[in-house]
């Protein structure tokens, strides 16, 4: 049997010369993802992405997305491809912490994060170029993966004004697994486990006071209805888990010709997704006082909190890893560290160019899967 790599590596070979043939038999995937249809990882990734994938299989070839959990939810997404139940979906590492700790241990690095960009580039030339066991963790899993995506800078955003450390305090804030809730508690908050597709109603109810998370999400979640306060300050991100993952007797059950359509398809639609996540925070914020939200600038002690923070932010990920089971995970951290230095220059040079992102995905990762 091909490894997992090794599958991708014949598809994306295979790409280049026949990305108009159709497959043999015409097939209809299912594709789980629990976010809204408006989030950024639909709207900019996948929805783009399958349409033109059943174009160029002249309709052979469909993948539909169902997005807003009707499949699955965030913490089942897992299960569900591995048994079957759906052909692909988006899983989130920090919900599967036990399932897939290596890869995990890289979003437990959240505090790092700086833009998507670097983001999206590190975590997939790690996991597909220099770290087969994290390819492992997800075959055990009856998973395929193909690709994972990051989201910009995260923000609080909050029902009552806060613009200080001070006015965290003793707040109840949306947290996404350990990693975020050690830093909300750091701050002095309470952190609430709670998906951000659920953080509009959980504030509606009052069971937060403030969501931790990407400005955007004011506006593809409709955030800034019930948070009106942004206190506009980067502390860290998410990133990793597979965006793009399918269960492995699907991908196996495909045509080569079909694999190929499917893996060229990657890179662009993780650069789309990059630069439109980065552009939709700058028009959320731009919106914001249309929608009677209050944007505050940093607070230089909270920085300064932040700044010591994060020189234990490799440590603790590593730790973590390694309770959960996780074998060689300090040489995954180093390799994960060099791949964010060395993605940080394409991403400056790069810009906010969606093209110049996608080349430098073909480039550096996509065209050497099984060299």
């Amino acid at each position: 049997m091909k490894t997992n790599s090794g599958k991708i590596a014949a598809a994306a070979l295979l790409a280049a010369g026949t990305l108009t043939a159709a497959p043999a038999l015409a097939q209809n995937l299912q594709y789980a993802n629990y976010l809204p249809p408006t989030h950024p990882s639909n709207a900019f990734a996948l929805d783009p992405m399958f349409s033109a994938i059943e174009e160029k299989s002249g309709g052979s070839l469909k993948i539909t997305l169902q997005a807003g959990g009707a499949l699955a939810g965030a913490k089942d997404t897992l299960s569900a491809i591995e048994t079957g139940l759906i052909d692909g979906g988006f899983i989130v590492s920090v919900y599967v912490p036990n399932e897939i700790p290596l890869n995990t241990m890289m979003s437990d690095m959240a505090m790092l994060m700086e833009d998507p960009v670097t983001m999206v580039g590190a975590l997939n030339e790690t996991v597909l170029l220099g770290c087969p066991s994290c390819l492992e963790e997800y075959q055990g899993h009856n998973v395929t993966y193909l690709g994972a995506y990051a989201t910009t800078p995260y923000n609080l955003m909050c029902k009552d004004p806060v613009s200080t450390l001070s006015d965290i305090q003793g707040l109840k804030i949306r947290s996404a697994g350990d990693v975020y809730g050690r830093w909300i508690a750091e701050m002095g908050g309470v952190p609430v486990n709670v998906a951000n597709s659920e953080a509009y109603e959980a504030m509606q109810r009052g069971q937060l006071d403030c969501v931790y998370g990407s400005v955007g999400w004011l506006k593809s979640l409709s955030l800034w209805d019930v948070s009106k306060h942004v206190l506009r300050q980067d502390m860290g991100a998410f990133g990793g888990g597979a965006l793009i993952a399918f269960n492995s007797d699907t991908w196996e059950g495909l045509s080569d010709e079909a694999r190929a359509m499917i893996t060229d398809e990657v890179p662009a639609a993780l650069a789309r997704l990059a630069i439109g996540y980065a552009e939709e925070d700058e028009e959320a914020i731009a919106e914001a006082s249309e929608h009677g939200v209050t944007v505050n600038g940093k607070d230089p002690e909270l920085g300064a909190l932040l700044a010591e923070y994060q020189k234990s932010e490799i440590e603790s990920a590593v730790a973590e890893a390694e309770e959960r089971g996780a074998e060689n995970a300090q040489a995954l951290a180093d390799t994960f560290v060099a791949n964010l230095a060395k993605w940080k220059k394409i991403s400056d040079e790069a810009g906010g160019d969606v093209a110049k992102v996608e080349e430098a995905l073909r480039r550096e990762i996509y065209s050497k899967l099984g060299n």
